[in-house]
């Protein structure tokens, strides 16, 4: 063991792992989720950011050699966590391996209190690079540990093989397997972990064959045609574009959550309007004021989790669909009973192949003799078949909360990067402490901090306002006719 910075101590075990008798292995078509994340991280490398991370608490502190059997048994289980990628002229591969060996760092946290904290900074660590897919597993794994008992769990892993929905599937199990090592015998412990969750009937190899029949064609062109409908009338971006990639500039961002703004969102939603059309409505409205654009064309990432039987599948069928709000015409709620029924129609059609997207997108561009700009992303990750829903914890982002800059405005901050070649505006609504929170994510080139909190507090007096309106109009709807 080597002592780190602060007087931390860590070292690296290696956790060997093999796939469970009749596990998938082998060579496969990358999947559909899978391409796409490919791509664009190789589009955008080194200035795009694209894993995702997990911190989960232990409860009480375990051994070590608790928590890495269960976290092998987890890689072991999964293909996606026991795949590398293999590109050539016929296209993209998953190599789905049997067995192999992948790196966890254990880290000692510096005092007591300070795990949280020792978790979020491997977190930080594990994000600042890419893997490299084509040689390396793509899961990040850490054990933070206290007296050198396990407390927390740290899991950072690249898109492209898994979804945010994935990550909380894995969560899930490992609690699980934590649970069942609790058996008083190691070998009944052993017994039972390998019993407590169902066989795995759904992987990545199974969803690439069901890509490759004619209903999956069927539906990428659908979903190509959509695309095509939606970006050939493209409204030009609200800001423009730098010159040159080194002038990207940090990404920031604001968060608002108030009880202003939930009992507004209950009122609306009360009143027969989408809560995710809602904030999209009046983030759209407030960047019209701002910029004096009246339209805006966004991208919205989609689970593509319509069949219940994919609830338990770990992999990434996360993609990406595209609306165009234009706030012109109509009232407040005009514009989000419209923005609903777009949004409703987007989330359908984000399922394709990603090479008939890509001919696709660039006919588009060469008609209109501009490359699109599909940097502004809207996601509202409490959305659950187009109702609101509490999200999961998500212990990172709490602890950014908690240490993040919060004045007297209420709006806390965050500089998500330094610079992001993706991302101009990313508008996100998630919960915190039972109530909504609307983050607002710029390159401050085009919204600096103090625009960001304006339009925060724009958002929210709009969002009230409605609310006002909804309920007055209620009001004269049950008094009796004159």
């Amino acid at each position: 063991m080597t002592a780190g910075s602060l007087g931390t101590l860590r070292t690296t075990v290696d956790l060997a792992f093999a796939a469970p008798p009749g596990g998938a292995q082998g060579v496969y078509a990358a999947t559909w989720g899978q391409q796409e994340m490919w791509h664009k991280i190789a589009q955008h490398r080194p200035g795009g950011f694209y894993q995702l991370s997990q911190i989960i608490p232990v409860g009480e502190p375990r051994s070590l050699d608790t928590v890495l059997e269960c976290l092998r048994h987890l890689v072991g289980r999964h293909a996606s966590l026991r795949t590398t990628f293999h590109e050539d002229a016929g296209g993209l591969f998953q190599v789905i391996h049997r067995d192999g060996v992948l790196p966890v760092r254990v880290e000692e946290a510096p005092g007591e209190g300070r795990e949280r904290a020792t978790a979020a900074a491997l977190v930080d660590g594990f994000q600042e690079d890419e893997p490299l897919l084509d040689r390396e597993f793509a899961p990040r794994l850490a054990v933070v540990t206290r007296g050198g008992a396990a407390t927390y769990l740290v899991l950072v892993c690249s898109h492209v093989v898994l979804d945010g929905h994935s990550e909380r599937v894995l969560a899930s199990e490992l609690r699980t397997l934590l649970a069942a090592a609790d058996a008083p015998a190691e070998a009944e412990a052993e017994a039972e972990a390998r019993t407590v969750l169902p066989p795995v009937g759904h992987g990545p190899a199974e969803q690439a064959g069901a890509e490759a029949r004619a209903k999956s064609r069927r539906t990428s062109a659908r979903s190509v045609a959509y695309w095509r409908a939606t970006l050939a009338d493209a409204p030009p971006a609200l800001f423009p574009s730098p010159t040159e990639p080194s002038a990207a500039a940090p990404i920031w961002c604001g968060r608002l959550a108030s009880e202003a703004l939930a009992t507004a969102e209950a009122t609306l939603v009360r009143s027969g309007l989408g809560s995710g059309a809602l904030w999209l409505s009046a983030v759209a409205r407030v960047l019209a004021a701002h910029t004096g654009r009246p339209a805006t064309t966004f991208r919205l990432p989609v689970s593509n989790r319509f069949d219940q039987a994919l609830d338990g599948y770990v992999g990434n069928l996360s993609q990406h669909t595209v609306v165009t709000v234009d706030t012109a015409a109509g009232t407040f709620r005009e514009l989000a009973r419209r923005v609903e029924r777009d949004l409703m129609r987007a989330y359908f059609h984000a399922r394709y192949d990603p090479a008939e997207l890509a001919e696709a997108t660039t006919e588009i561009e060469s008609r209109r003799g501009a490359p699109l700009d599909l940097t502004y992303l809207f996601n509202d990750v409490r959305s659950r078949n187009g109702k609101p829903r509490a999200a999961p914890a998500d212990p990172a982002t709490a602890e950014a909360e908690e240490s993040g800059e919060s004045g007297e405005s209420g709006v806390s901050w965050e500089l998500l990067h330094s610079s992001n070649s993706d991302i101009k505006l990313h508008v996100r609504v998630t919960e915190t402490r039972g109530r909504p929170r609307l983050d607002i994510a710029a390159d401050t080139s085009c919204l600096s901090r103090s625009a960001i909190t304006d339009a925060l507090f724009a958002v929210e007096r709009l969002l009230v306002e409605a609310a006002r309106e909804a309920e007055y109009g209620a009001g004269q709807g049950a008094a009796p006719a004159p």
